[in-house]
């Protein structure tokens, strides 16, 4: 058994050492660098089914746990699954989950597929001694990454322009500019360098949404933009006020005089030379105040009438009427100093595509799915945190090199390696044609 050490590199063992055993500095805990990869799997109750929504069926149950027994056996499939050596997979399945509260309210919520996932997690082979005996391969810290069925993406990444109140019992509908392709890895698309998604052919995971609903959302973010600059105006005409008063020049005087008075016998000059620039002072304070009090359009002022201007301009294009039945797009501020005071929505919803910086503005699309199908019918597939583990570049995969060689490689490491070797087609062959 080889004693811990600094390393840049994996530890070098005899051909017939099977295990590859090195202790770390606390002899109590073990690591076992050539102990071939096993799969464990658990299974988590359903989440966030509400009363009137029925939680999976025994027969549903068994359903989606087939699917993700045929996802495992893809990836236990790969050299690094069925071969590796120095770490082991913890799979965290959950069979069954709705977030009844996102659902729109027409929506027959009881229709709504079920979300089911499996998360990963692989752990280095690590053996604590208890008692006078080995626990072989227990769980420590390690990057997880979770393949979810039936789950809408949703923003990822994207900032909410606006959101729809529908009332007390469900939450916001969140308006949002449409997440990015920012790659592909076998034919797959992942946003936002975040998450590889298989969807079905001509379905779309977000909808467009038209000017008018995104603009009737977005004027209170106007009016909450101007009423901040007009409180903050209210707050400065009452300094001025203080400022201008005969009260602010009699503090000011008097304080000088307690501080100064002195001088005007000991040192008349030197009296005089403060008693001048403390009148400077007071002049410049009643100047500074005044020009503060009424802003001027110009870059001191656009903090007020910037927000002005932008609640004006949404009422007005609402009272037009005209294009309010286009798809819609956010146009941001980009002029300096355009964005000063615009501090809940610095841009403009307009018809999209109005100009190359202008992005479309969309939703979570809750009628992706083909509601006659199976409640377990797999519709979706995403990686969640594709984008933490690897970098599709090219025909390519890039991700970290191992970090520290005291233990052996898991994490994302593995992960990464698991899909340079996973067969993409029987991946994406997963979700309902």
């Amino acid at each position: 058994m080889l004693g811990a050490q600094t390393r840049t590199g994996p530890p070098v063992f005899e051909p017939n050492d099977t295990e590859g055993l090195v202790t770390s500095p606390n002899p109590a805990i073990r690591q076992a660098w050539k102990r071939k990869v096993f799969w464990k799997a658990t299974a988590n109750p359903p989440q966030g089914y509400g009363k009137a929504v029925p939680v999976p069926t025994p027969v549903e149950r068994e359903q989606m746990t087939a699917r993700l027994n045929t996802l495992s056996a893809l990836l236990k499939a790969t050299p690094t699954g069925s071969t590796g050596e120095g770490f082991w997979m913890n799979e965290s399945r959950t069979l069954g989950g709705i977030d009844t509260s996102a659902l729109p309210p027409k929506l027959p919520a009881a229709r709504f597929p079920h979300q089911f996932s499996t998360g990963l997690f692989p752990f280095y082979h690590s053996d604590v001694l208890q008692n006078g005996q080995w626990r072989l391969s227990v769980n420590g810290e390690t990057e997880s990454v979770y393949f979810e069925f039936n789950r809408l993406p949703g923003r990822l990444r994207q900032p909410v322009v606006a959101q729809e109140d529908r009332g007390a019992n469900a939450s916001p509908l969140e308006f949002y500019l449409r997440p990015q392709l920012t790659a592909k890895w076998q034919g797959l698309p992942i946003y936002d360098q975040e998450v590889l998604i298989v969807a079905r052919a001509g379905r779309d995971p977000w909808s467009p949404v038209t000017v008018g609903r995104v603009l009737t959302a977005a004027l209170k973010l106007f009016e909450q933009d101007r009423k901040t600059a007009e409180d903050r105006l209210a707050g400065l005409k009452r300094t001025n006020d203080e400022t201008q008063s005969p009260e602010y020049e009699k503090k000011m005087r008097e304080t000088f005089e307690r501080t100064n008075g002195a001088l005007r016998i000991s040192r008349p000059s030197n009296y005089s030379t403060r008693l001048a620039s403390m009148e400077r002072e007071l002049a410049y304070n009643r100047q500074r105040a005044s020009e503060q009090a009424d802003p001027q359009r110009d870059a001191k002022g656009f903090w007020y009438w910037n927000p002005w201007d932008a609640h004006e301009a949404a009422l007005k294009q609402l009272a037009a009427a005209a294009g309010l039945n286009q798809p819609a797009g956010f146009l941001p501020v980009t002029k300096p100093g355009k964005k000063d005071g615009r501090y809940r929505i610095a841009g403009a919803i307009v018809p999209w595509p109005a100009s190359p910086e202008c992005r479309e503005i969309v939703t979570t699309n809750y009628d992706y799915f083909d509601l006659t199908l199976p409640r377990s019918a797999p519709q979706m597939l995403g990686i969640y945190d594709f984008g933490r583990c690897a970098k599709a570049e090219g025909d390519g995969l890039t991700s970290l090199p191992v970090r520290r060689w005291d233990v052996p490689p898991q994490g994302c490491v593995r992960h990464a390696q698991l899909w340079r070797e996973l067969d993409w087609a029987k991946f994406a062959a997963l979700i309902q044609p």
